[in-house]
């Protein structure tokens, strides 16, 4: 199904493909590709109509998002998650150009357009890889994740590299949402460290050179009774 008229040049696209469909048994094909379409009827109002396309196979799915590459990650992890009670999914993200392609007939229904480009097939590769870690993104989805939402790509740790059928290498990453709060966590230790350096070098500073001009010892050490001392023009360095 087609659910918008025009798809720009660029898109998040993402793949979800149920793991060894093919060789499931026809009946358990049939509730699978059920669940599948009740889990995209649950997720896909959170994507507005006219930002998306999504068209669905034979035991997977393939959606376009337009200008928005964080709503298509939370798509995709809320998808995994839900996922996890039975229908077993991997899912692949790339941000790259995609098209709508018409079938045959000029009249045939929306069911017979089928998405093509290179952000489609990218994502594919990217689903067909991730049978372990359930999601895998590119290298140009990370990217266009980190204009759009600096910082967000952060979750997104490296993975090991791979390559496809025709030798190409693709440099891919997957989902670590505990990688923020380590990266905070990080900050945080590198701050106090310099703080303690910078205490520690002031306390060595201070006992090595314990003859050192004072210039406001005077205003410290005097009682509360006795006058401000009066400044006599001298420098304590003696003459310039």
């Amino acid at each position: 199904m087609a659910q918008a008229g025009h798809l720009p040049a660029q898109s998040s696209v993402i793949m979800l493909r149920i793991q060894d469909y093919p060789r499931r048994p026809v009946a358990e094909q049939a509730r699978l590709r059920a669940q599948l379409d009740t889990l995209l009827a649950l997720l896909l109002p959170d994507i507005s109509d006219d930002s998306r396309i999504v068209l669905s196979g034979n035991g997977s799915a393939a959606l376009a998002v337009l200008d928005n590459p964080a709503a298509a990650l939370a798509f995709a992890e809320r998808a995994l998650y839900a996922s996890q009670a039975g229908l077993n999914l991997s899912i692949g993200i790339d941000h790259g150009p995609v098209e709508v392609v018409k079938g045959n007939d000029p009249d045939s229904a929306s069911a017979d357009d089928a998405l093509a480009g290179d952000g489609l097939a990218t994502a594919s590769v990217m689903a067909a890889a991730a049978s372990e870690a359930g999601l895998l993104v590119s290298q140009n989805f990370r990217t266009a994740l980190s204009q759009a939402q600096p910082g967000a790509e952060y979750a997104l740790v490296p993975a090991d590299n791979f390559s496809d059928a025709g030798l190409r290498t693709y440099q891919v990453y997957c989902l670590d949402r505990l990688a923020l709060r380590k990266r905070r966590r990080l900050y945080v230790i590198v701050a106090i460290s310099i703080f303690l350096l910078l205490v520690t070098a002031s306390w060595v500073l201070r006992i090595s050179f314990e003859d050192r001009p004072r210039l406001l010892a005077p205003y410290f050490t005097m009682d509360a009774d006795s006058p401000p001392p009066k400044h006599t023009g001298k420098s304590p360095y003696g003459k310039r």
